[in-house]
């Protein structure tokens, strides 16, 4: 059974007519239309009276977005070091955040290793996942979750933890990555040096983490787990990214293993190179709104004004997918509103093979946003609709 049919939310709610909207389709701005939904689906564009009217009162309707990497969840579950917040609570907690950001389709980017301000991720892994399927059960979720599970390759542990995880029925992205220096997200190892120093770290400790870093990529087989993850994903038929790739080889790579997204690109010559291999490339929504990448990598907007700029993704900050959004639509950049939607949208949504959804159309779920929004100023979220239902 697909994961959409079978995390379906049920058609419980009679049906509406939402009016007065600017609705945005895949390729126009309807002005003053209206738009019929019937069992959690939009089933006309030019709907007469049903008896139950929204008026929206010239706000935009747009379909509600679909973040296909996010790694809110982890801070709702340590919301600070060292302090672990049960897990159901955490997930209902972050469910509501990323909802009243527009978010109807969340796909939750679990990394398998590693740890972020202290948390453990392999050890409380379980324990998040659980979060969300007893939240889920329980009717305690407003808007559909599914699973992305990001796969350090340099870790000698991927296989064991990622197999009991292969049949789960939320799971619907894999990607694979390293993050151990002197490649990818990395490869400036200055760079690096200087960050750890920021952070406190001596002259001494930085070296010996990075002859412990350098040792565990090379001699553990990573090349082998980066295959056998892509079979995996093969055999499930799950969107499967590459994560932070740097060099033209990286993607060469990547294209060869199967890949179809392009997660994160660090320089312009591998955003070229997947988009010449056929895989789409999705950045970070905060690198775009901030004007730059965290880690000293690739601006979003770089990308944006070469054409290289595919889908966006929340990463850490769930509202930013709806500031870059509108972003791409000033003056700098000059994107069209039905481009821009999309990024967040219909793009996304393909990539994550989730064909019912991410578009104003007859047939399509009514998965929608309410938008306020002037030129030049922050966009504001009136309402938030999964499958004809208001969640926020």
């Amino acid at each position: 059974m697909p994961p959409e049919e079978a995390l379906a939310f049920p058609p419980s709610h009679p049906p509406m007519r939402l009016v007065g909207a600017r609705v945005v389709t895949t390729d126009a701005v309807l002005e003053g239309a209206s738009l019929r939904v019937e069992d959690g689906v939009i089933t006309d564009l030019d709907a007469a009276p049903v008896g139950q009217d929204v008026d929206f009162s010239g706000d935009l309707l747009i379909p509600g977005f679909i973040d296909i990497h996010t790694d809110n969840l982890e801070r709702h579950y340590m919301p600070r070091p060292g302090a672990h917040w049960d897990a159901v609570g955490a997930a209902i907690a972050h469910d509501g955040q990323v909802a009243a950001a527009g978010v109807t389709t969340v796909l939750d980017s679990l990394s398998l290793h590693g740890s972020a301000e202290g948390l453990d991720r392999e050890a409380h892994l379980a324990a998040m996942i659980e979060g969300i399927d007893v939240a889920r059960s329980e009717g305690l979720l407003r808007i559909e979750h599914f699973l992305h599970l990001r796969c350090e390759v340099s870790d000698a542990n991927l296989e064991t933890t990622l197999a009991p995880l292969l049949s789960h029925r939320a799971l619907r992205m894999v990607s694979v990555m390293d993050h151990t220096p002197g490649q990818g997200q990395y490869h400036d190892l200055d760079g690096f040096r200087a960050r750890l120093a920021e952070e406190g770290q001596s002259a001494e400790e930085i070296e010996a983490l990075l002859t412990r870093m350098v040792e565990m990529r090379d001699g553990s087989g990573a090349e082998e787990r980066r295959q056998a993850v892509a079979a995996r994903a093969a055999e499930l038929g799950v969107a499967f990214a590459s994560h932070d790739d740097h060099r033209v080889e990286d993607i060469e790579l990547a294209a060869r293993l199967g890949c179809g997204i392009a997660e994160f690109p660090v320089s312009i010559e591998a955003a070229e190179a997947a988009r010449a291999h056929g895989l789409v490339n999705a950045m970070g929504a905060p690198n775009f709104v901030r004007g730059r990448s965290h880690s000293g990598n690739l601006s979003a907007r770089d990308a944006a004004q070469r054409g290289l700029l595919d889908a966006l993704c929340s990463d850490y900050v769930p509202m930013s997918m709806l500031r870059a959004v509108f972003m791409l639509t000033e003056a700098e950049f000059g994107w069209s509103l039905p481009q821009a939607v999309a990024t967040a949208t219909r793009a996304p949504a393909h990539m994550a093979q989730l064909h019912d959804r991410g578009e104003v159309a007859v047939g399509q779920r009514a998965d929608l946003l309410r938008i306020r929004h002037r030129p030049g100023h922050w966009p504001g979220v009136r309402g938030v609709w999964v499958a004809g239902e208001r969640v926020a």
